[in-house]
């Protein structure tokens, strides 16, 4: 938890050609004065800051700050416009470090490598159809004494680095045949693979639950008793305060603080990120309606889940908690028509049909999934064509034989934009990999609203979504609701369940255990189910 401790001062300062500050050991990340501009709009201005071995930073920020900026000019993805960036500590190359960074300089993957630094990014970077022993040892597939790949020698290389973070899985499973979670897990065992002197984690417990969070932070723990620098870039300010000495926060580019950890309470860290006090809590949840909207009985998948049943008023946000792996995400999936299924599904009493997306929507399901990269808007597109494309129909000129009005696509494209609050520097025409994810999440919520969906389907809405944009999305939730549109709520953040929710249903090893009325939901409850105790 945060201390309560008061800061001498809440100015909105900004460092500007500070020098970095040096605490800790000796220096193995050096940040010093960079800036970065994308098609005349800077993204990041005279940013500097250290992290010293033994020593865990954070960096702080809403969703556009500049962090993931930073984040990949450190790694070698970006260039910097001026400024530089070196590495070093014990063992270190000091010329092959200073080339990593050079002032204007390149900043290459391959020089971070050398370096010894590696990053965990947000979005896993793994290839599906190869094992995960192969993912975890990509750069060293051969051994040097054989032209080929012996799958045995990297079972054998692999095994150690996944028992120390806590997999499941073994070695030979394919990346394909994992979750999303577990795939984090993957990046974080192919980092901890090279033995890196230094480490940026970019949100690395987005897609974990509590215990294999828990899991993560006692590795950073253990990597910061060895001497190991880490870069940690999170929104969840629990996991900052607990694993932190120290806290950089940036907002609109620049760094507007550089503290010790223990000065900054919680408001005081937030009001630095945002500029501005946030209120505390979640929003009142609105009344729902009688009439049932989603019906759901006996469902099964044919892998994972089995026999749930449960029912949505209009109006009303349901909550399904439950571990990692429970089947959460193949009820949500089976619901909208992805994948096999059997048992029956209403809508407002009417029957869907099984396996059919198109059905369920046309019936007014809509779908945000938990992977928005992959599955929920065009990264390489126009933003426009993402918040667009699920309404297409609304927008062809039938004049025209069907073809698109484009016209019409910007104005709804626009309309969308400002519902959602969608921050977008390089405007609607830009591509979806130019958003923060908290835009892009808006992005995913936003697209589905043209159909004013009676059903909302949502797979861990506020996945990497800093403080500000997760209130955003959470009075978009309660709005919705309060029109009249029912909600299915899939979290891994208990208190956002819990907060959120009229009900809570509780998943355990593809059943639906128990369903709990508001106040009888409560965090240690929702656990004990969870982990298949009994209420």
């Amino acid at each position: 938890m945060y201390r309560d401790v008061p800061i001498t001062s809440r100015r909105k300062h900004v460092c500007r050609n500070c020098e970095p500050r040096m605490t800790g050991g000796a220096p193995a990340i050096v940040v010093r004065n960079v800036s970065k501009t994308f098609d005349g709009v800077a993204a990041v201005q005279n940013v500097s800051f250290t992290v010293s071995g033994g020593e865990v930073v954070a960096l702080a920020g809403e969703n556009g700050a500049g962090k993931s900026t930073v984040k990949n000019i450190i790694g070698g993805i970006l260039r910097p416009d001026t400024g530089r960036v070196d590495f070093g500590g014990p063992g270190a190359d000091a010329d092959k470090a200073g080339a990593a960074g050079g002032t204007g300089g390149a900043g290459t993957g391959a020089a971070r490598k050398r370096s010894g630094v590696a990053t965990v990014h947000q979005e896993t970077s793994l290839f599906p159809d190869l094992t995960v022993a192969e993912n975890i040892l990509i750069g060293r597939l051969r051994d040097g004494r054989s032209l080929t790949v012996r799958p045995g020698h990297l079972k054998r290389l692999a095994a150690p680095v996944l028992h120390r973070v806590g997999a499941r899985f073994g070695p030979e499973a394919l990346v394909r045949d994992l979750s999303a979670g577990q795939r984090q897990l993957v990046e974080i065992a192919k980092a901890l693979a090279t033995e890196p002197r230094a480490i940026v984690f970019d949100e690395p417990t987005a897609s974990l639950n509590l215990a294999e969070r828990e899991l993560i932070m006692r590795i950073i723990e253990q990597l910061r008793a060895d001497g190991v620098a880490v870069l940690y870039i999170s929104h969840y300010l629990e996991e900052i305060a607990r694993l932190s000495q120290r806290i950089v926060v940036m907002r609109d580019g620049q760094v507007v603080g550089d503290r010790p950890t223990s000065e900054l309470d919680r408001s005081a860290l937030e009001a630095l990120m945002v500029g501005r006090e946030l209120a505390r809590g979640y929003p009142a949840l609105p009344r729902p309606r009688s009439e049932t909207m989603l019906s759901v009985r006996d469902l099964d998948d044919d892998a994972r889940v089995s026999g749930v049943s449960f029912d949505i008023a209009k109006g009303e946000i349901f909550g399904l908690a439950g571990l990692m792996g429970s089947g959460r995400t193949e009820v949500a999936r089976a619901v909208f028509g992805l994948g096999g299924r059997t048992g029956r599904i209403e809508i407002a009493g009417q029957p869907l049909r099984r396996g059919d997306v198109r059905a369920a929507i046309a019936a007014g399901i809509a779908f945000v999934t938990e992977d928005r990269a992959h599955e929920g808007l065009f990264l390489e597109r126009p933003i426009r064509e993402s918040l667009s494309h699920v309404d297409l129909g609304s927008v062809s000129a039938a004049r025209k034989g069907g073809w698109l009005d484009h016209r019409a696509e910007r104005r709804l494209a626009q309309e969308l934009a400002a519902k959602v609050g969608l921050v977008a520097r390089g405007g609607l025409e830009s591509g979806g990999n130019s958003l923060s994810g908290g835009n892009q999440q808006k992005v995913v919520i936003g697209k589905w609203l043209a159909r004013k969906p009676r059903l909302i389907i949502l797979d861990e809405p506020t996945r990497g979504i800093d403080v500000g944009a997760k209130a955003e999305i959470y009075r978009l939730l309660i709005d919705l609701a309060d029109s009249g549109s029912s909600i299915l709520l899939i979290s891994s953040e208990m208190e956002e369940v819990l907060g959120l929710s009229h009900r809570v249903g509780v998943m355990h090893d593809g059943r639906l255990v128990d369903i709990l009325d508001r106040p009888q939901a409560t965090q240690e409850t929702v656990i004990r189910l969870a982990t298949g105790g009994v209420r």
